[in-house]
């Protein structure tokens, strides 16, 4: 059974309207936009009056969103050029014509239109090219994905007794519903080792897979190129548990940026034959503390992610505290000397502006 899916190529080959493409074979709806609409390149069976079986899509959406689907096969496209004044291609792929001109055409040249399916039989259309147009019309977001156009549309029709093979009959149609769930199932299983793929599995498999290694993932509040990076890097992550090797390499995951980790245990360690008067002017800690010094600006949201996934893989007994360094450290703060430090100064604190009290804040 030929199948064409509409993927990376046939989606760049498209004209979009209100629509953006997210990679794969999905597009989302762009609701600043006023249209929705979708024109795929045509499909070419190679057959003059050749069949056409079925139309189905994957799509997520919130509100009351519709689609509708536009469907015309041909078997010269001179044929619609002539009815067009100009190339078709152009016509309908070209930003020189607006929207809802070219589904007027489409509707003039007799296009099939279904509303509200994601799963529509083809048995009526025939042609050599086939054109496809959607539409989105409604409120809310829409979400579509893994579009795939059946030239046959049933497996089990060549089964039965010629007097039964009558196209487009009612039974016909209904022993297309077996075809559709059959189909399907095999689409799924011959994705299957997508499902073990890391690098395209979906969100949720990945968070299963990170609890097989002892990682805690539920509540998705990783972004999922993170989590993948995170997931890839399980099982060595739990070979380094327990150590500074792994909290340096959680950070370098998380951040994208290498991270300072200062251990207060080595810190009085060097300095055991000094003075102890000398040790609060490193501001150390207990011998389990360990403060991480980080360049970029955190979210309170990041700062929790962050020390959620430490957690899990730090020593026992380890306190952790995080300090960010601002752009111009300032002299009696955490800071990398020969940066640029200057003296602090006295600023104002704005109220849910994500300022920390670092003790040169005044309030008025």
């Amino acid at each position: 059974m030929p199948r064409y899916s509409i993927r990376k190529n046939r989606i760049n080959d498209s004209f979009l309207e209100g629509f953006d493409y997210e990679g794969g074979t999905t597009l989302v709806l762009d609701e600043e936009k006023m249209f929705h609409c979708i024109f795929l390149p045509p499909i070419d069976s190679t057959e003059t009056d050749g069949p056409w079986g079925r139309l189905s899509m994957k799509m997520e959406s919130s509100g009351d969103s519709v689609l509708s689907f536009y469907i015309l096969a041909v078997n010269h496209k001179e044929s619609l050029s002539d009815a067009a004044g100009m190339d078709i291609d152009e016509y309908l792929y070209g930003d020189g014509v607006d929207v809802t001109a070219k589904l007027s055409f489409l509707r003039r040249m007799g296009a099939k239109r279904v509303t509200g399916s994601t799963d529509c039989l083809l048995y009526d259309v025939s042609g050599r090219f086939l054109y496809v147009a959607i539409e989105a019309s409604g409120e809310g977001s829409v979400s579509i994905s893994d579009i795939v156009i059946d030239s046959t549309g049933d497996n089990f029709m060549n089964t039965f007794p010629e007097v039964y093979r009558e196209r487009n009959s009612f039974f016909h149609r209904y022993i297309s519903i077996f075809s559709s769930i059959y189909n399907d199932f095999q689409r799924d299983i011959n994705d299957l080792p997508k499902v073990l793929d890391l690098d395209v599995c979906p969100e949720e498999y990945l968070i299963v897979y990170g609890s097989w290694m002892g990682l805690d993932l539920k509540g998705r509040f990783l972004e999922l190129p993170v989590l993948r990076r995170l997931v890839k890097e399980a099982y060595s992550l739990n070979r380094m548990k327990g150590t500074r090797k792994a909290i340096e390499r959680i950070l370098e995951i998380i951040l994208d940026e290498k991270a300072v980790v200062i251990e207060h245990s080595l810190v009085r360690a060097l300095h055991k034959e000094e003075d102890v008067d000398m040790l609060p002017n490193f501001k150390t800690r207990g011998i389990y503390d360990v403060t991480i010094l980080v360049k970029q600006h955190l979210t309170e949201e990041l700062r929790h992610q962050l020390m959620y996934i430490l957690n899990q893989y730090k020593p026992v007994r380890t306190r952790i505290s995080i300090a960010q360094l601002d752009e111009s450290p300032t002299a009696d703060s955490n800071s990398y000397l020969d940066v640029n430090t200057v003296l602090p100064e006295e600023k104002e604190a704005v109220l849910d502006d994500e300022l920390s009290m670092d003790g040169v804040v005044i309030l008025k």
